[in-house]
């Protein structure tokens, strides 16, 4: 709730959709600023002048219009005026920080460091530290703030662990560092000044599951590095606060069911809720559908390990995620998990399993039906000659068969990149070629395969945040009662949205979209789409992270190439998307993702588990097998799509 007084003005800085709506607040409290005005509270200066920083940058001239020139220069005159008043006469500035608003206070320090940093002493801020309740972060923001009182902080730092760790995991770890602010540190705070405040909120009673994660597994660099043993420290207590997570019952489960059973209607289940995912199949279509295709056909339209574009449903995807795992932490080399990805990881394992034994019932070896895939299919279908790949037999011990399954999922890729290179495959050139090959640079044989949004696109960013989020201002509209939709683009897509219905704090997001040529308001005052194919590629990289041009309509093709040449899209001709290359990487090394499995180093060089556990070693195997079925779905796509094509 905004106090008396002033309105809670606050500056953004670039583009930024609230910003009109901070500027018709500034608007209102220069219409009401006038000579004589007295400036009753910290807040109401603060206020002011963020105000002067939009009239500095030319934002409120460019928003108002040049007509209002002359008026802006004459209240920010009065507002100087005051601002400057009130801070000279409160010669102990930090005596005030107690009133200031929350919202207030970077902007307190930047006053603080711009105005007051000579008048404040070395023991004065001590002693401001040393009453603080709550962690003062901002003050880390404003570098010569930190330079003049260096001695003080790194002092400050060390003896308030909680927030000290969460300034150091901003400014270190966590994704996204370049969309904020950057944060400085005392030059006196070595590098074991931070293992030490690190050590110390390890001890905490209830420290943040999510740093613990993160802090387990820290990759050491010059700046931040911790001893082993702390990183074991953290290992553990993220292994104590998960066992309390779900302790005498509290969580809620859900239940993860795959069968096989008698009289599924329509062949296949799928069950997707709070309560229940799983997969339910008619075990006597199974049975009567034992041929090498249909088996493998099954990966696809049974068990749905891609989705109708054939791009695979394994890697994570944020629009399936909590809020709570979406805006949770993760280091910047950490590959991105959640509920919702567990959920499916756990599904997909399940599946596996339960197929592998049904079709061990049936005498029908996976491994030897994938063997014909690659080394008869590819042959009679689509005349490559050479593909051959041999499995491990089915009833090697779990431990041998994934010692040599992951060289062979990567001599397929080598095969399948010097076929496109060559036109055939030479075993012996493939057997020579010693460096491994990144997946992410495996080719495809079709042009421009797969889109993705350019680096610069700032306007997609945007038109994602407003029309595809369910975090968007524009999702809950009161007139609309209990007939709500997730996102404004289900909205406008099935349902009606009149100008009526928008509300004040709407309207900067809206009128973006109608200066941007995405929506338009006709003749009945209704909000419809417009440049809809457009908005619809947009729309479907947003669902899937990607788009596959060779499944699109001509229409969102034309579209595909208009938007390429404009440089708003940006095409790859690889065989994976860059989810899947990701996905891929996260199982079988640790190039990419601190936190990956590293399935293939481990067994390569040895420092798996031992023979004695079995169960570890099913599980690795049934995960290597889903990455290899992948491969082989997206390598029969890709030469199917070409077949059609005529690349």
């Amino acid at each position: 709730m905004v106090k008396e007084g002033y309105r809670g003005v606050e500056y953004y800085k670039g583009p930024d959709l609230a910003k009109g709506y901070m500027l018709d607040k500034a608007k209102e409290v220069y219409e009401e600023l006038a000579i004589g005005h007295v400036i009753e509270n910290i807040n109401e200066a603060i206020e002011l002048y963020n105000i002067i920083k939009y009239v500095k940058d030319d934002t409120f001239l460019l928003y108002l219009g040049e007509d209002k020139e002359e008026w802006i220069k004459e209240k920010s005159s009065i507002a100087n005026s005051l601002v400057g008043k009130y801070i000279n006469q409160h010669s102990d500035i930090l005596a005030e920080y107690e009133e200031v608003d929350f919202r207030y206070k970077e902007y307190f320090w930047e006053i603080v460091e711009k105005r007051k940093l000579s008048d404040i002493t070395e023991s004065r801020f001590k002693m401001f530290l040393d009453e603080l309740d709550v962690f003062a972060w901002q003050i880390f923001k404003l570098h010569k703030l930190v330079m003049k009182y260096d001695v003080e902080l790194r002092e400050y730092m060390l003896n308030n662990s909680e927030g000290s760790t969460n300034l150091l995991l901003d400014k270190f770890l966590l994704k996204n560092r370049s969309e904020r602010q950057e944060s400085y540190l005392p030059q006196s705070l070595t590098i074991e000044d931070k293992e030490q405040i690190i050590s110390t909120y390890l001890d905490l009673d209830k420290p943040n599951l999510n740093y613990t994660r993160l802090l387990s597994n820290v990759q050491n660099t010059k700046e931040f590095a911790l001893d082993t043993r702390v990183k074991l420290k953290a290992k553990r207590v993220s292994e104590r606060l998960e066992s309390g997570l779900f302790k005498d019952g509290s969580g809620i489960g859900t239940d993860i069911v795959v069968e096989f059973k008698e009289n599924v209607e329509g062949t296949v289940k799928q069950h997707y809720s709070l309560n229940k995912v799983g997969t339910e199949v008619d075990k006597e279509w199974l049975e009567s559908n034992l041929d090498n295709p249909t088996l493998l056909n099954n990966f696809i339209y049974i068990f749905e390990f891609v989705n109708k574009d054939m791009v695979s449903k394994f890697p994570y995807n944020e629009i399936y995620a909590s809020v709570f795992d979406r805006f949770g932490f993760a280091h910047e080399k950490e590959y991105k998990t959640g509920t919702e990805f567990s959920i499916r990881e756990s599904l997909s394992l399940a599946q596996m399993h339960l197929y592998y034994s049904f079709l061990k019932s049936k005498n029908k070896d996976l491994e030897a039906i994938i063997e014909w895939f690659f080394n008869v299919y590819l042959k009679e279908e689509f005349y490559i000659e050479d593909f051959n790949i041999k499995l491990p037999p089915i009833d090697n011990p779990n431990f041998e068969k994934c010692k040599s399954i992951f060289p062979t999922i990567e001599s397929i890729i080598k095969k399948y990149k010097f076929y496109l290179e060559d036109g055939y495959i030479d075993e012996e050139l493939v057997q020579m070629e010693s460096k491994p090959l990144l997946f992410s640079e495996c080719p495809s044989m079709t042009n421009n395969r797969y889109v993705y949004i350019a680096p610069n696109n700032d306007e997609a960013r945007i038109l994602r945040n407003i029309m595809f989020s369910d975090q968007s201002n524009l999702t809950y509209f009161p007139n609309y009662g209990d007939s709500q939709y997730n996102t404004l683009i289900e909205r406008l897509d099935t349902d009606k949205l009149y100008l009526h219905d928008i509300e004040d704090y709407q309207k900067s997001s809206l009128d973006w979209l109608v200066e941007n040529d995405y929506v338009t308001v006709n003749d009945d005052n209704e909000v419809v789409l417009v440049n809809r194919n457009i908005t619809l590629i947009y729309y479907y990289i947003h669902i899937n992270g990607v788009v596959v041009t060779s499944k699109l309509s001509n229409a969102l093709k034309k579209e595909v190439d208009k938007l390429l040449n404009e440089r708003a899209l940006v095409s790859e001709n690889t065989l994976l998307t860059r989810q899947e290359s990701d996905y891929i990487d996260y199982y079988l090394n640790k190039r990419n993702f601190i936190n990956g499995y590293d399935l293939r180093n481990k067994y390569l060089h040895g420092t798996s588990s031992g023979y004695e556990n079995e169960n570890e070693h099913y599980v690795n195997y049934l995960h290597a097998l889903r990455l290899l079925i992948t491969i082989m779905i997206k390598i029969n796509d890709d030469l199917c799509t070409a077949k059609v094509v005529g690349d």
